[in-house]
């Protein structure tokens, strides 16, 4: 008995083998190796990172925020000097520095921007303090020498002015030699794009007064 249940067994699948019983468990595949029509594959969506940061140093702030964007980058900002001061316009700060700041805004790579405002020196590390100049010693040069030496700093202007309140200076005063200086050599000065230079000068020849504005000629008799 237990010999026939074997023979009808085998006999079932052997049936089931030849009218394809097992199909509904094998994946249909077509001639061409390709799924057939009608069968929806998942693919995964992954956003590109971006090829690198772009170098933002040196150009002012409005601009690198767009240049980074376009990267695909965010960016935060911070004062580079020891000022600690806001960044409400863009346009009045210039790039320093530039960091990695992780991710944000949902995972997109960001850059932290240390900046100076608009004509200020960049501080030797990011929070020191601003390498303002200090003013130079241009008093006994001639007036062309003073405003050479003078030319680095970028001063908003250079004013001529007579040392003496009896002579009048000349339309070119170029030979004519410094005799006082404001602001005094040494000093420091901030913002020097904003700033004016005063010197007061003698005429070729005649010596420098003791003080500004004193008399060269002879004063008048009674």
């Amino acid at each position: 008995m237990a010999g026939a249940l074997v023979v009808l067994f085998v006999g079932v699948w052997f049936a089931r083998s030849l009218l394809g019983g097992g199909a509904a468990e094998r994946e249909p595949v077509r001639g061409d190796g390709r799924p057939p029509r009608g069968t929806v594959t998942a693919s995964a969506s992954v956003s590109p990172e971006p090829a690198g940061p772009p170098v933002l140093v040196g150009k002012g702030l409005r601009e690198a925020q767009e240049v980074a964007a376009g990267a695909g980058y965010s960016v935060v900002s911070h004062d580079a000097s020891d000022q600690d001061a806001r960044q409400w316009d863009a346009d009045e700060w210039t790039v320093c520095f530039q960091t990695s700041a992780g991710r944000r805004d949902g995972g997109r790579p960001a850059l932290d921007l240390g900046v100076v405002r608009v004509g200020a020196p960049c501080p030797a590390v990011d929070g020191g303090k601003l390498p303002w100049p200090r003013m130079p010693a241009v008093t006994g040069m001639t007036f062309a020498r003073a405003g050479e030496a003078l030319g680095p700093i970028a001063f908003r202007k250079v004013e001529p002015e007579s040392a003496y309140s009896d002579v009048e200076l000349p339309g070119v005063a170029d030979p004519w030699k410094v005799c006082f200086q404001d602001p005094e050599p040494g000093r420091t000065v901030e913002d020097p794009q904003y700033a004016t230079v005063y010197l007061k000068l003698a005429p070729p020849g005649a010596p420098c007064p003791e003080r500004a504005y004193a008399t060269l000629g002879p004063a008048p008799k009674p």
